[in-house]
């Protein structure tokens, strides 16, 4: 045999170029990948895009009710959407109501009635009224279901004496408001000038009034509230409250008085106290003579203000 030299260069040439292919088929590989990644952006960008504009389930739910004209279902809506336009409103209602000024509800068409009573406003628990359908209604010596727009301005009024003023249906027993304003002793300037006396009073004595003495600081009243002019129950807390001091306590106690006005104040009798239990006042000495009586009027101390401010 001749002289026979293998060097291997075939065999590497041969895998160089299998290297090469293979390295050409992971190019490829990734450039296919990144393709169909951008592709399915692209698809998920426009879905999502379009997503926007369809109706979500609460929507096309919402739509379908639309038709709905159920008296009760359309004043509960209206006052879940007019929740917000009520907390940003600054009106001063309390001054309305005590100068008697008209409030304007919405405009009426037909010849306007009159009537007065107390405004109360329906409640779930109140299934067995004969207004159970209407949100408020006015109750006097002839009761009335209200119907209309924008009632629930009506709030600022529950279960005060007030006059309305709208188209009135004596069959159905109802009445479209068209205005409404505080009367009787809502507008006595009398009586409101003899409660915020009382009420200062009550503030410059709770020390000497409160049977407990106050267990940190002093007591201070928070809250009035009128069975009638001289009868009154008193809710108040220790100072200490007020503070930055963690005392973990609710230190809030609770009095029904009996007054009397004299030259140069009061005389007062405490016929009831309460102490804070865990969930609610607990009656510890005296009697709740006024435990079924309406309260007329409650009252809150405005500190910033210096002034009382009626809640109810």
């Amino acid at each position: 045999m001749g002289n026979f030299r293998y060097t291997g260069g075939g065999i590497n040439k041969f895998l160089n170029t299998e290297k090469m292919n293979n390295k050409t088929k992971y190019i490829w590989a990734a450039i296919v990948i990144v393709a169909l990644v951008f592709v399915g952006f692209l698809w998920y960008w426009s879905f999502g895009k379009k997503g926007k504009n369809l109706p979500t389930s609460s929507q096309t739910e919402n739509s379908a009710n639309e038709g709905s004209n159920n008296s009760l279902e359309n004043s509960s809506s209206e006052g879940e959407v007019t929740n917000e336009i009520a907390s940003e409103d600054e009106t001063d209602y309390n001054a309305i109501c005590e100068n008697g000024e008209w409030l304007e509800i919405a405009n009426q068409s037909g010849e306007l009635a009159s009537v007065t009573g107390k405004l109360r406003k329906v409640y779930p628990d109140d299934a067995s009224s004969e207004f159970k359908n209407y949100q408020y209604y006015l109750e006097g010596t002839e009761s009335f279901g209200l119907t209309g727009k924008d009632l629930f301005k009506l709030d600022y009024f529950e279960d005060r004496e007030v006059e309305v003023q709208g188209t009135k249906d004596a069959n159905k027993k109802e009445i479209a408001v068209a205005r409404v304003r505080c009367s009787g002793k809502e507008t006595d300037k009398n009586v409101l000038s003899r409660r915020k006396a009382l009420m200062s009073w009550l503030a410059d004595n709770i020390n000497s009034l409160a049977p407990q003495k106050a267990k940190y600081q002093k007591w201070t009243v928070d809250i009035v509230d009128f069975v009638d002019e001289n009868n009154v129950y008193v809710e108040y807390y220790d100072t200490i409250e007020d503070t930055e001091n963690d005392i973990n306590e609710d230190t809030s106690r609770r009095i029904l008085v009996e007054t009397a006005a004299k030259p140069g104040g009061y005389s007062a009798k405490v016929l009831a106290y309460w102490e804070m239990g865990e969930d609610d006042y607990v009656l510890k000495t005296g009697t709740d003579k006024f435990e079924d009586s309406e309260v007329i009027a409650s009252y809150q101390y405005d500190p910033e203000q210096k002034t009382w401010e009626r809640i109810d």
